[in-house]
């Protein structure tokens, strides 16, 4: 099985993308994997950077970047982990050549209520991102 290098994409680039290229990385290698935004955040999430640390990741230093500043090389998979992004990163790896996927994967920011309940969202969130790429790795080892 070839691993793909993958661009995650979604809408701000501080949370959900982040974490699938970390994650990614953290399962295939590093460098296998880079995020960016439609439209960049202008600093990292620091409930996403809380979480990430919880399994070993530490993205404390990483800096949202938008999707014209990627450059090359061009991922051999493009992965939108937001449906507002969707459009975009589809025009995005027709345009490279990329394989394009949406994992639409719900927004932790958006969920309200105490810290203990928004850091659980975020938690959800990292999980269904991390579910997400074993299911990738089982359907690409059945392939």
């Amino acid at each position: 099985m070839s691993v793909p290098t993958v661009l995650f994409v979604c809408g701000r680039n501080a949370i959900r993308s982040p974490m699938g290229a970390a994650l990614w990385d953290q399962r295939y290698g590093e460098g296998m994997a880079r995020s960016c935004g439609v439209i960049p955040a202008a600093f990292v999430d620091p409930f996403m950077v809380s979480v990430m640390l919880e399994k070993g990741v530490d993205l404390e230093d990483f800096s949202p970047i938008a999707l014209n500043g990627v450059g090359e090389p061009a991922a051999e998979l493009v992965v939108s982990l937001s449906t507002a992004a969707d459009r975009t990163a589809r025009d995005y790896a027709a345009r490279t050549g990329a394989e394009f996927q949406a994992w639409p994967i719900p927004d932790p920011s958006e969920t309200g209520g105490n810290r203990d309940m928004r850091i659980a969202a975020y938690r959800e969130t990292r999980d269904a991102i991390a579910a997400r790429i074993a299911q990738w790795d089982a359907s690409a080892k059945s392939a």
